[in-house]
This record gives C-alpha cells, structure tokens and sequence, in this order.
C-alpha cells in the first residue's frame, strides 16, 4: 500500500481514538475545581472589601467550604500537574490573612493582592490542565463548563474592581474587558439553547438573572453590590454546573455502553 494512502487511512483512525478517550468525568472535575476556585476567591475579595465595615461570617463560611472542595477535588483526580502545591500557596496566604487582626484585615491590601495573584496563577495552570482534556468531549458538556467559567470570570472581575491596589491575575487585563465578557455570556446562551432546547426555561431564567444585575457589571464604577452580584451569578454557575454534570455523566454512559 503506498505510504500516502497509509497516511490518509491512519489519521481517522486517531482521530476516532482521540474521541474514544476523551475522560468527561475528569474534565468535569477539572472545570469544578476551576469553578470552586473562581468562588472561593470572589468570597474572599468580598469578606475583605472595603465598603462593607462589618463582616459577613457567611462570606467566610463560602470561600473556606469553596477551598475544601477544591481539595477533595485534587485528591479524586490525584493532584495532577502542579495544582496541589499552587493550592497550597493559596490556602497559606489566606490563612495569613485570616490570622490578623480584625482592625488590620480590611487594610491589608498587599496580602489580598498576593492571593489573588496565587489564585490566577492557580487558574492559568487548571486551565492549561482543562484545555488538554477537552479534546473529544461533547459540545453541550463543554459549552456549559465555557459558560459557567465566563459567569465566574465576570464576578471576580466586578469584586476585584472594588480593590484600586489589587491587580487582575486570572486573564489577561485590558480595555473594555467587562463588555467582551459580556458579549461571550450573552453568545454562549445562545448557543446552549440551540445545543439543548430541552433545558431553553433553565436558560431563559439564568439570562433573567444575569439581566438583573448585567447593568451593574458594564457601569462597575457606579455604586457597587457585590453582595448581590455574587449572589446571583453564583446561583448560575452552580445551575450550570450541576446541568454540566449531568451530561458528564450522560457522557461516560454512553462510553462505557458502546
């Protein structure tokens, strides 16, 4: 058989292998520790705003409940590349931050910028980790993994907009940032609508909420909520995710039976 011809029967050959072992159920682990990241970080910027005088043990209780997801998470999927000590750097400079005292946490901006420089970090290398696996996977399990992940992304940056000394770490920072993310959010439900018609009442009601407070995220130097905003963008990130992991699994049984 000529070489060429050998060449040409070969690459859909790997091309189907590829798709056969696409893991969705370590993608889906991958994109919730992402998930639970993005959360733990916008509680944090939140408990240490300066807006707010009185703390809210609430905040504390999410971003610490976030973390200890985040652990269980690396231990299912047996702390892959360097996540595990990336999460450790995180976790010490939160806990540094949690053992000032009360009159010197609002103020200790160098320490909120540091964690939050750990928590891009932390993201780069998951998403790094998350773009290797994605091959092959369904595209409804991935167009909702995008959208919670955009959901979070324009979260942390409203909260960390509130901090004129905290830098943006998790993406690239520049002009008109809040309305591109704006614009994905806005694409990419409308492409989860036509992926899954059946779901169009749970996506027609996380647009109603993002509409809510969307007006908020785009004017974000106007007068702040983030109390509010992270309460209903948070509420369809996890909608999201939940729907995500129903089709992760819908995924590995569809694999595992064929």
């Amino acid at each position: 058989m000529p070489t060429l011809l050998k060449r040409l029967l070969v690459l859909p050959l790997l091309l189907i292998a590829s798709l056969a072992y696409a893991d969705p159920q370590r993608l889906q682990q991958l994109h919730e520790f992402r998930s639970e990241a993005f959360k733990a970080g916008t509680y944090l910027l939140i408990d240490n705003n300066l807006y707010e005088r009185v703390r809210e043990p609430g905040n504390r209780e999410i971003y610490n409940s976030a973390l200890q997801q985040m652990d269980s998470l690396l231990r299912q999927m047996n702390n892959p590349g360097n996540l595990r000590p990336l999460y450790s750097e995180l976790l010490t400079l939160i806990r540094e931050l949690e053992a000032l005292p009360e009159d010197q946490a609002h103020y200790s901006l160098a320490t909120v910028n540091r964690i939050m420089m750990a928590h891009g970090n932390l993201e780069n290398a998951a998403a790094e980790l998350y773009e290797a696996e994605v091959a092959g996977s369904p595209d409804n399990l991935v167009a909702l993994q995008r959208q919670s992940i955009e959901t979070s992304r324009i979260l942390l940056l409203y909260e960390n907009n509130m901090f004129s000394s905290v830098g943006v770490y998790f993406l690239p920072s520049r002009e008109g940032l809040f309305v591109e993310l704006d614009n994905r959010i806005n694409e990419g439900s409308s492409q989860l609508k036509q992926l899954m018609p059946e779901h169009k009442d749970t996506f027609d009601r996380l647009d109603k909420q993002y509409s809510f407070i969307q007006p908020r995220l785009i004017n974000h130097h106007a007068d702040w909520v983030p109390t509010i905003a992270a309460f209903y963008l948070t509420k369809n990130t996890q909608t999201l995710d939940e729907l995500a992991r129903e089709q992760a699994n819908l995924a590995e049984a569809s694999v595992s039976t064929n």
